[in-house]
């Protein structure tokens, strides 16, 4: 009985603590750090997708963040986003989004982050980070 639970419990600490399951803003300002980056991070306003919004502010570049509560709630809202990043629809209120510049959508663990530009090495740090952006443009 005792070689069982001991068994469990060493199992149970082989996790990572930056699992896609893990992986939240902390996770995000860390791993940007870590490529060099400085930045701000600010409250930004409720957008299109049904989450607590922030803005990472690098010079004059910003990157949207959007914290949801739960993997379930992230996977639902991130499929109301077209492939292309410039529509979403959730059956019950539709948008078509004009941009500035080109979209980029990527998703980890509790966040979805939207980079809205053309910047190779933030785009490269973002697919690192997350790995290949799930809608926006694609070359």
């Amino acid at each position: 009985m005792m070689i069982i639970i001991i068994i469990g419990a060493f199992t149970g600490c082989s996790r990572e603590s930056t699992s896609r399951e893990t992986f939240g803003i902390e996770e995000f300002e860390n791993a940007m750090k870590d490529k060099g980056y400085n930045y701000e991070i600010k409250d930004a306003e409720q957008d299109f997708l049904q989450a607590q919004r922030k803005r990472m502010i690098i010079d004059k570049t910003a990157i949207d963040i959007y914290l949801f509560r739960s993997s379930k709630k992230l996977e639902k809202e991130a499929g109301y986003i077209s492939g292309d990043g410039c529509s979403y629809t959730n059956g019950s209120k539709s948008l078509m989004v004009s941009w500035v510049s080109f979209p980029h959508f990527y998703k980890k663990g509790s966040l979805i982050v939207q980079y809205v530009g053309e910047d190779e090495k933030i785009i490269s740090d973002l697919t690192d980070i997350f790995g290949e952006q799930f809608a926006g443009y694609t070359q």
